[in-house]
Parts: C-alpha cells; sequence; structure tokens
C-alpha cells in the first residue's frame, strides 16, 4: 500500500479522475524478442502500449476530454442501484513493474495510483465502504526486501491520504482511514502512525477506506469468536446469545462484516486468497479480472459496477414482480413512438393576431 506524496503524480481534485502520466518510464526497457519468446514478446508490447498511452494522456485536452466522459458514465451509474461494500484484492503489481522493466516498488507505487483512483470514483458514486487486500499475514514469507519497501511505504504515505481526506479542496474529502488486520505483526513505530492518521480522518463520514495489513479472513474470524468467548467468560454474556450478527460485530469491519457486495480480484488468478470468506455470501459477486492491478483501468470498474447493477436491478424484479418488458413497452409508447396527428382544416384556424411586435437584438 503506497501512495505518492506529490499531487501532480495524482490528477484527482477538481473532478478530474484520470492520472497524471507526464514522467517517462525509466530503468530497463524491454526488447522486442524473438515471436517464439511468448513472455518476452508479452512484456515488450506491455511496455510499447503504456508508454503510448501515457504520451497520449498527457495532451492536456485530452486529458479533460476524458474526464468529463467519465463523470457523465459515473452520473449514470448513480441512476441505479450500487453495492454498499466493495472489496479489491490489488493482485499484480510485481508483475507489472517486471513487464516494464521497473523495480518492484515501482509496481506498488502504480497499484497505490490506481487504488486513489478507484476510491475517488466509489466516493463520488456514494459508495459507503472500500476495503482492500494490501498485505497478506503470509506475505511475511516474502522476501525481506520487499516486505521492507511495503511496510516502509506505507508509513511514508499514511499522511498523504490523511491530508487529502481532511482537506475540503479534494476529491477525498470526508472519507475515514482505517487500517486492519493483525497489528501485533508490525512495528510500534508504524502503529503509532496508523493510529495517529486514524484519528485525522475520524471525522469522515462520506466514505470509509479499510486497507488489510496484514489480514487474513481466517484470522479475522478467529479473533472474533475468541473475543465473543471471552465476553462470554468474563463478561455475563449469555453463550446461547451468540449468533452470526454477534459475531459479525466483533470483526474488523465493524458493521460492514456482515456483507460484501462485490468483490473484485485483478491479474487472472481465480481464488479469493483467504480473504473476505465471511462476508461473500447471499448475493455477493466476485469479479475476477485479467487486468493486472496497476493497469485496472476507468472503464473495467465501470462495466463490473453496470453489471452488478444490473443484475440487482433483475433480482428486485423477482422479488418485487416488477415486469421489465410492461415497463419498458409503456415507455417507448409514450414517449418514443410516433403519434398519429388528426388532419388540420385551414378554415377552423383561428384567426390571425392584428398586431406583432419584433424585437430586433443583433
Amino acid at each position: 500500500m503506497n501512495m505518492k506524496g506529490d499531487s501532480d503524480d495524482l490528477m484527482t481534485e477538481n473532478g478530474n479522475l484520470t492520472p497524471n502520466w507526464k514522467e517517462p518510464l525509466k530503468s530497463d526497457v524491454p526488447k522486442m524478442s524473438a515471436l517464439t519468446d511468448w513472455e518476452g514478446l508479452q512484456k515488450y508490447m506491455h511496455y510499447q502500449r503504456t508508454r503510448i498511452w501515457r504520451s497520449f494522456l498527457a495532451i492536456f485536452y485530452i486529458n479533460w476530454i476524458i474526464s468529463t466522459v467519465q463523470n457523465l458514465m459515473l452520473d449514470i451509474l448513480m441512476m441505479g442501484p450500487l453495492p454498499r461494500h466493495v472489496s479489491f484484492i490489488m493482485d499484480g503489481n510485481r508483475r507489472y513493474a517486471k513487464s516494464l522493466g521497473q523495480p518492484i516498488k515501482y509496481g506498488h507505487e502504480s497499484g497505490a495510483l490506481t487504488l486513489m483512483k478507484i476510491v475517488t470514483m466509489c466516493k463520488k458514486l456514494g459508495i459507503k465502504t472500500v476495503s482492500v487486500y494490501a498485505f497478506s499475514i503470509e506475505n511475511f514469507n516474502r522476501p525481506p526486501d520487499e516486505v521492507n519497501t511495503l511496510t516502509s511505504l506505507l508509513a511514508e504515505k499514511l499522511n498523504y491520504v490523511a491530508e487529502r481526506a481532511i482537506d475540503v479542496k479534494s476529491n477525498l474529502y470526508g472519507l475515514r482511514l482505517r487500517v486492519v488486520g493483525e497489528r501485533s505483526m508490525i512495528s510500534k513505530e508504524l502503529n503509532d502512525k496508523i493510529t495517529n492518521v486514524e484519528r485525522m480522518t475520524d471525522e469522515g463520514e462520506d466514505i470509509v477506506l479499510y486497507i488489510c495489513f496484514p489480514y487474513t479472513s481466517r484470522n479475522d474470524i478467529f479473533h472474533a469468536i475468541y473475543d465473543s468467548v471471552e465476553k462470554c467468560k468474563y463478561h455475563a454474556l449469555p453463550a446461547s446469545s451468540l449468533d452470526v450478527s454477534k459475531i459479525s460485530s466483533e470483526m474488523f469491519f465493524d458493521s460492514s462484516s456482515d456483507k460484501c457486495d462485490l468483490v473484485i480480484r485483478t491479474s487472472g488468478r481465480t481464488r479469493l486468497s483467504d480473504f473476505m470468506l465471511w462476508q461473500v455470501h447471499e448475493n455477493g459477486i466476485i469479479e475476477f479480472s485479467e487486468t493486472l492491478w496497476p493497469d485496472f483501468s476507468f472503464w473495467e470498474f465501470f462495466v463490473i459496477i453496470l453489471k452488478w447493477s444490473f443484475f440487482t436491478c433483475l433480482q428486485t424484479k423477482e422479488l418485487t414482480g416488477f415486469s421489465l418488458r410492461k415497463n419498458a413497452l409503456g415507455f417507448a409508447k409514450q414517449h418514443l413512438w410516433l403519434h398519429r396527428f388528426e388532419p388540420v382544416v385551414l378554415e377552423e384556424l383561428p384567426d390571425p393576431p392584428e398586431m406583432v411586435s419584433i424585437i430586433d437584438r443583433s
């Protein structure tokens, strides 16, 4: 989890939802490979596609047009039902960096930029809760250098999010930040910084961003059950009163622990990796995307939300007896079909006015 500290790196202020890609790619540029080297060819094509897209977005008018269209599309989505809790498994940062010949840190920074862009969209849509799988407990098994990079980037950039959450001019104003998980596994210094940032954003009411770091669902469920048993043992809570709702209330996501409406995982992996195991039930939707997280775009997010909204409407129709065909036919008859007009007899028209006043405004 990491955020760029320079405001020029994240063009989400003043309604602009597209990132600013002025800084060119550096480090080792992938070379054109032989046609038989499929992996090398994929890296080269991804690099060229990213470079061309950055150059395209660097043109001010193009950036403005794209942002205007995106805001219009978000307004369209707001006309239908929207999920209350959306969760992201941000997978593919390392592969993204390698495909561009960049260090691993670059991939995580690019992923953080995508996260801020997506959170801005969710806030505009009115989605109340966003949770992101930033770091699994199992990720401590990764190389120490990468673990240190992730923890240091989190510590370095938490203030970036908090400052924008309390800045009335920012699109992230009104955001409440929570870092949840097994925080006993991270340093006291980082814990203190997290606590301070959470206090800074306590007043946010528009959207809650849960950063799961370090986290697994099994650990979350374990803590919820353990705390529930402790209340029964030491606080005179009747064991017979324990139910699903009480256990949910002990989990890390507060009031959002009972249900996650939509889980999105990027990079082509088709598993949950010990995330949202408790929350995804009933009509919860899981979407798997082939796109690497830093490449996850507005349009892909738009299509996923639109599809969720459409199927939610169908479920509502089945429950309420709403007839889509009947209502669509009635709308077409009233607004779209051509009406047949009765012929007009000239002699039946009223007499013309005796005087007409014309004002020349040229």
